[in-house]
């Protein structure tokens, strides 16, 4: 079995965050955490790679092998 490497691990919480983010704008109850869970995505995504339209529009692509994530697909 392979180990899980880094980029494996921020994607998973990079789709995780996403899923929250979609879960607390459809609830609207918790603006606060909702705006505390946008930041964590910008500030991962940046730092993962991806460009700013990427980061506002939500449109994250990496590339596979198997189970891990290879690399980040640039727009």
């Amino acid at each position: 079995m392979t180990r899980t490497t880094d980029l494996d691990k921020e994607w998973q919480e990079l789709m995780f965050l996403c899923d929250k983010e979609r879960e607390l704008a459809g609830d609207s109850t918790h603006p606060k955490l909702l705006a505390l869970v946008r930041r964590q995505i910008d500030t991962l995504a940046t730092r993962m790679g991806f460009s700013r339209k990427q980061i506002d529009t939500r449109q994250f692509r990496a590339e596979r092998d198997g189970r891990h994530i290879t690399r980040i697909l640039p727009e």
